[in-house]
């Protein structure tokens, strides 16, 4: 007869032998089963990478009856013209909440300030054209508290600090890397995002209004890669008109191509306004025009973060 402590050992060994049998079924047989699930598993992670991954674009709302803001080759002034002034005067995307920084009339923009557009900790602005009006750029300052880049060689001004958070450089913005005629040092976006070791830093507010010098300026921008580093862009732009002369239709073609690459990078147009110190009486088409207008653009493929 066996004690009793044979009898809890043989029980401990049936017990061990059994679990042994099992897991060597399980890995036998349902080796399938196993992979099944921990794909599943898999797939589930992904999603949710996506979900986190996804961007602005799918959290706004959108104009569906915007034009294409293509000029065609057989276009004649006064089709070229209209096509121009219909595509910059045109909203493509909604923000629904904003706010006006600076002056109300010239001088002061407006900044959607709608989730991940609105600046947070740390942000960063940088202005082209200040023409002596800080309205704008101190705005952004007591506002949010953002560090503000600001440049503008036009003002006669040195290299300066305006308060905590205003950098001022007797520099400006153009297509390439240069000195004009007048002795300005002029630089490409992309340039100065290096120059100041920004290169990894999101740009909150980029503002240019550099009185026709933009379109060079944004050019070179969209030939690089520095707009994904951007979240919202306020750009006014200008035609010939701005100096009494007439835009020829080659012109009008080269500013609308910009500005469709500019949507084409995802950057949408969310407020515009006529500048009114620049209309005129089109000699095309006998309307009211304007030479200059305001935009402000959102990039819409900026990650989404919910609050």
């Amino acid at each position: 007869m066996w004690s009793l402590y044979k009898l809890r050992r043989f029980k401990s060994l049936a017990i061990a032998l059994a679990l042994a049998s099992a897991l060597l079924y399980l890995t036998t047989y349902n080796q399938q089963f196993i992979i099944k699930n921990f794909g599943y598993l898999a797939e589930s992670l992904r999603g949710v990478t996506e979900v986190r991954m996804a961007t602005m674009r799918q959290n706004l709302s959108f104009f569906t009856n915007i034009s294409t803001g293509v000029i065609p080759p057989e276009a004649d002034a006064k089709a070229a013209e209209e096509i121009y002034h219909r595509y910059g005067s045109e909203l493509q995307v909604i923000c629904p909440v904003s706010k006006r920084l600076g002056n109300k009339g010239d001088g002061g923009w407006d900044m959607c300030i709608y989730s991940v557009y609105k600046p947070h900790k740390e942000c960063l602005v940088y202005s082209f054209g200040i023409n002596n009006d800080w309205s704008f750029d101190d705005g952004v300052v007591s506002t949010y508290n953002c560090t503000v880049r600001a440049f503008d060689p036009s003002m006669n001004a040195t290299d300066h600090r305006r308060g905590s958070n205003i950098w001022f450089y007797n520099q400006g913005i153009s297509g390439s890397d240069f000195v004009n005629d007048r002795g300005w040092q002029l630089r490409t976006l992309e340039s100065y995002v290096r120059l100041f070791n920004d290169s990894e830093k999101m740009i909150d507010y980029l503002k240019i209004d550099v009185d026709f010098s933009e379109w060079s300026s944004l050019e070179a921008i969209l030939n690089s890669t520095v707009l994904s580093k951007v979240k919202q862009f306020g750009l006014e732009t200008h035609t010939r008109e701005m100096s009494k002369k007439a835009s020829s239709v080659a012109d009008l073609v080269y500013y609308t191509g910009l500005l469709r690459r500019l949507q084409d990078a995802g950057f949408y147009r969310w407020y515009w306004h006529f500048n009114h110190f620049g209309n005129f009486v089109s000699k095309n088409s006998n309307r009211k025009l304007t030479c200059c207008f305001e935009m402000v653009f959102l990039n819409v493929n900026i990650p989404y973060v919910a609050s």
